[in-house]
């Protein structure tokens, strides 16, 4: 076996990502354990290989064990993190103990932590140990379609090479495909801010403002996500490859996506808490919203969507029948992509000059 230095893997949450997580694990004759708090959940996964509350019909293998004991995850060489941001910290701390020192650890949880603008690889790091090999998943992965084993891709980044290689040997499959990054803090932040776009397509889409709109908000999305990448220190070129542009688009697009379905539900007229009961999970683009909007007024960089989002959703700005609110003021005649532009062109020019 290609990764025999990966014996046992952990998944730490047990929503609809990482039962998926650890169930193509599983398929590839890996041991895998799934622990989460729901001891209701464990029990169904062990005794009926099923997840119902967050897939329900997806049969999982036999060789899957869920568990609630966080001590289980000891002999690990490799855990996942599935953790809603807002708990992420504290499942990391209460894990810490129970780590390998050699073990690879990677985030799948797209989201940002309030206090400092973290990143969720940068609690993992922040909480653990700088010399562990970190890395993080993100990429168009919505779990139901994964589930039946409809074609994918995702990406893994890491500065560690061997993380890369290891997890891709390991995850790989004829439909469920990984490529490889070395810009894991701009994979991350793209995962995250796109949630945020997701949310104004639903709103959209609930006000049948039509595919016209949805388009405009998807392209000014990926503006404004680059132009405040690029101010954080990221590489805004990662944002077009399939963890930027691929996930926004798919996020945006498909009523399968917990932001764009909460987004749909405000646009016809249901409050953010109404929305947030009816979808039944957490979306994280709310969250997001929030930390993005206050970031963004710190750094002077200029969000227009953000902006109109935050007044709708946080100050409760009526809504109404105006796409035109979720829009916000966006500036017309402005070049959307003058980042992304002066970039090509400075590695165009090194290239010549080679």
């Amino acid at each position: 076996m290609k990764f025999m230095s990966i014996k046992q893997i952990s998944v730490l949450g047990g929503g609809s990502w990482g039962t998926i997580l650890s169930n193509l694990s599983c398929k590839q004759g890996i041991e895998t354990l799934l622990w989460m708090r729901d001891k209701n959940i464990a029990q169904e996964i062990n005794t009926k290989k099923e997840n119902n509350k967050y897939l329900p019909g997806y049969k999982l293998q036999e060789n899957l064990k869920a568990t609630t004991d966080i001590e289980d995850i000891s002999n690990s060489d490799l855990i996942i993190f599935c953790i809603p941001s807002d708990s992420f910290r504290d499942v990391v701390v209460k894990s810490k103990e129970f780590i390998k020192p050699n073990a690879y650890l990677v985030s799948a949880t797209k989201g940002v932590e309030p206090e400092g603008f973290k990143l969720m690889s940068q609690v993992l790091v922040e909480e653990l140990n700088k010399e562990l090999a970190t890395g993080v998943l993100s990429g168009p992965n919505l779990a139901n379609e994964i589930s039946k084993g409809q074609l994918t891709g995702t990406v893994i980044a890491s500065n560690y090479e061997k993380l890369n290689s290891d997890f891709t040997d390991i995850f790989s499959t004829d439909s469920f495909r990984v490529y490889t990054n070395t810009d894991p803090f701009g994979v991350e932040l793209g995962g995250a801010l796109k949630n945020i776009y997701a949310i104004a397509c639903g709103m959209a889409d609930g006000l049948n403002a039509g595919e016209n709109t949805v388009g405009m908000i998807m392209t000014r999305g990926l503006a404004e996500m680059s132009r405040f990448a690029v101010k954080l220190g990221s590489d805004p070129m990662t944002f077009l490859g399939l963890s930027g542009v691929g996930d926004l688009i798919t996020t945006c697009a498909s009523p399968l996506s917990r932001n764009h379905q909460i987004g749909k539900l405000i646009g016809r007229g249901s409050s953010v808490e109404e929305a947030k009961k009816i979808t039944g999970q957490t979306a994280e683009g709310i969250k997001t919203l929030k930390v993005v909007w206050e970031e963004s007024r710190k750094q002077k960089v200029e969000m227009p969507i953000v902006e109109a989002l935050y007044k709708i959703i946080f100050e409760e700005e009526p809504l109404g029948n105006s796409m035109e609110k979720v829009l916000g003021t966006l500036n017309v005649g402005k070049d959307p992509f003058a980042v992304q532009k002066e970039l090509i062109n400075k590695f165009a020019n090194e290239a010549t000059k080679k």
